[in-house]
């Protein structure tokens, strides 16, 4: 049995072979990537290395020729972007030309696009900026579903509200006898620390009917499987800040009568990461050094630049001031000769201070229990919001939302170690 799509542009040959009275299509694949934030607003790092902020200005985009590269290399069946290709809804109308004349490319080998709006997605509005090309499908409301060959992509668009609800019931039921991909821009059982866009269960999701799940919003990848059906969270392509050190991937799919099967592509060409080291109070300095050095290394990722935010904990860190910049310059000296390593922040976590009196020690695990507090959170990103919005711009991205754990953290344990000190004086 043969089968055909022509997008106008250049045409897929599908092979369907029976087995056992059920049509496989064979050798069916999709790449599926999502929250690609193209030319999202710069974070504290570029302050910190003008070098690497410059790297950083372009990579969503050299990322997105890459996802281009791969589709083609792997000869995909289609590219199914989840979401969130944009940062918002009114930036720089020339990152849509950017991923129009990227996607065009596919379109010239025959390649669809399959694609959803996220929550952040105002440029993917048709009505006001047009169809980004031939070969490329924004599935919503008005078309939920789409055809290609031995395959049924069914999707949902977010329309500019936050969604409170589960899009799950709006989906189409699978179609029988093909190959049945979701693709939706959601929070799978809430998933904690993100915003809850259309909130829904993953063992809904997976009970749907459908072979494939191809899911965006979350930034760190993730996979679930119930029998045949597979759902994954693809991740953020390039991280931003340090928060998103979990991303950095693409998700290359083959689906055929026997289910999906799933492998994540590095494809960031910045990368965020975290360590935390161990100070024991008795180590000699240069072994001390040795050892730090050698963790620094160790924590580079592969061969792409990587900015690292590095916690000392342990007796041996009450030596360091996070203050008075020891620690930092500590690290730096270390950091020096590690080709490719950014130092982006060296915080001292004071812990549970074995010499400090108890009185400072319970004050301490009093401060952090009620930092836990949502109420606490609230309140300290309010003030966060309140000075940012004092500051002049190039000072208002240091003070970044997404650092608010590490600037709780690290006021924590000044605090704590401020006491101490008072109290031994």
């Amino acid at each position: 049995m043969e089968a055909s799509w022509t997008n106008g542009v250049g045409s897929l040959e599908l092979r369907v072979v029976v087995s056992n009275g059920i049509d496989i299509v064979s050798g069916m694949r999709i790449l599926h990537a999502a929250d690609l934030h193209l030319d999202s607003p710069l974070r504290s790092v570029a302050l910190r290395d003008p070098d690497l902020g410059d790297r950083l200005r372009t990579a969503s985009r050299d990322v997105l020729r890459q996802i281009v590269d791969l589709a083609i290399e792997h000869q995909v069946d289609a590219l199914v972007l989840a979401g969130d290709l944009f940062d918002n809804g009114v930036p720089d109308v020339s990152a849509r030309t950017v991923l129009s004349m990227a996607l065009s490319r596919l379109g010239a080998v025959g390649i669809p696009v399959i694609m959803i709006r996220g929550n952040h997605d105002g440029l993917l509005d048709h009505a006001r900026y047009g169809p980004l090309g031939e070969n490329v499908i924004l599935l919503d409301k008005e078309r939920p579903s789409v055809d290609i060959g031995g395959m049924s992509f069914h999707g949902l668009s977010h329309g500019g509200q936050p969604e409170t609800r589960s899009f799950l019931p709006r989906y189409p039921a699978p179609v029988p006898g093909r190959i049945n991909v979701g693709v939706m821009h959601c929070s799978p059982d809430g998933a904690s620390g993100h915003d809850p866009y259309a909130p829904c269960s993953v063992s809904e999701l997976l009970g749907h009917g459908y072979d494939y799940w191809a899911l965006g919003h979350i930034h760190k990848r993730q996979e679930w499987r119930v029998d045949g059906a597979l759902a994954v969270m693809a991740g953020i392509p390039q991280g931003r800040h340090i928060r998103e050190a979990n991303g950095g991937s693409v998700t290359l799919v083959e689906i055929d009568g026997l289910g999906a099967r799933a492998k994540a592509i590095p494809v960031e060409l910045v990368a965020f990461r975290e360590v935390e080291l161990p100070m024991p109070a008795d180590e000699a300095q240069d072994t001390q050094a040795d050892r730090v050095r050698e963790a620094l290394a160790a924590a580079r990722a592969g061969d792409v630049p990587t900015v690292l935010r590095v916690a000392l904990s342990g007796p041996g860190a009450q030596a360091f001031s996070a203050r008075s910049g020891e620690a930092a310059g500590f690290l730096g000296v270390l950091a020096e000769d590690i080709e490719g390593l950014h130092l982006d922040r060296v915080m001292v976590r004071a812990g549970q201070l074995p010499n400090a009196p108890a009185l400072v020690g319970d004050l301490a695990a009093a401060m952090r229990e009620e930092a836990k507090n949502p109420g606490f959170r609230d309140e300290a990103e309010r003030m966060l919001t309140d000075l940012r919005d004092v500051l002049p711009g190039e000072l208002r991205e240091v003070l970044d939302p997404a650092e608010l754990d590490a600037l709780i953290e690290e006021g924590l344990a000044a605090v704590t170690a401020r006491l101490t000190q008072a109290e031994r004086t």
